[in-house]
């Protein structure tokens, strides 16, 4: 258990350490700008990023708190272990593809204080996994923070949440170069 929230750790440093190298590489009218009107600004993502990372927050306290109860439907572990690999494998695929309105970027001009933001709950993310080793590996299964149709297990959430994120810092590496 150990070992895969250390790996965890390790790939979410060396994520924010890109993010932070490119981020700064740029000011706050290019990280506003959008590449077109259907399409996201750089920091439209980090916001994108913000909001679903910290919708897991809730379930996580849950969990350490010992008062998550776990979805009936997920009696079936079969099922929550095929929605998770459908999942991260869909947050693999370099296509685009449709976010849950809970989850859409407020579309406005952002300031510094996203970043912060972002950096800090990055920390908190980091926090979590830390927090939740011990429930690692136990097969425990949390809904999605978009819809209590989805589940899948806690090590598969944290998998989702960094495979995620690579997925939009290379975005973001194509967006700003």
């Amino acid at each position: 258990m150990k070992e895969k929230a250390d790996t965890w750790q390790m790939e979410l440093t060396q994520t924010n350490w890109e993010f932070e190298k490119l981020l700064s590489s740029f000011d706050l009218t290019r990280l506003n700008q959008k590449p077109d009107p259907n399409h996201w600004s750089p920091l439209e993502i980090i916001h994108h990023l913000v909001l679903v990372n910290t919708s897991y927050f809730p379930i996580f306290d849950q969990l350490i708190a010992k008062t998550h109860r776990s979805p009936l439907i997920s009696k079936i572990p079969f099922i929550g272990h095929q929605m998770g690999k459908l999942i991260l494998a869909a947050t693999k695929k370099p296509t685009k593809t449709k976010t849950f309105p809970t989850w859409e970027p407020s579309g406005s001009n952002y300031n510094n204080d996203l970043l912060v933001e972002f950096y800090r709950q990055q920390d908190e993310l980091s926090g979590y996994i830390q927090q939740l080793d011990p429930l690692l590996d136990q097969n425990i299964m949390i809904t999605s923070p978009a819809s209590r149709w989805i589940f899948y297990t806690l090590d598969d959430a944290f998998e989702i949440i960094l495979n995620h994120e690579k997925r939009h810092l290379k975005q973001l590496k194509t967006l700003l170069k």
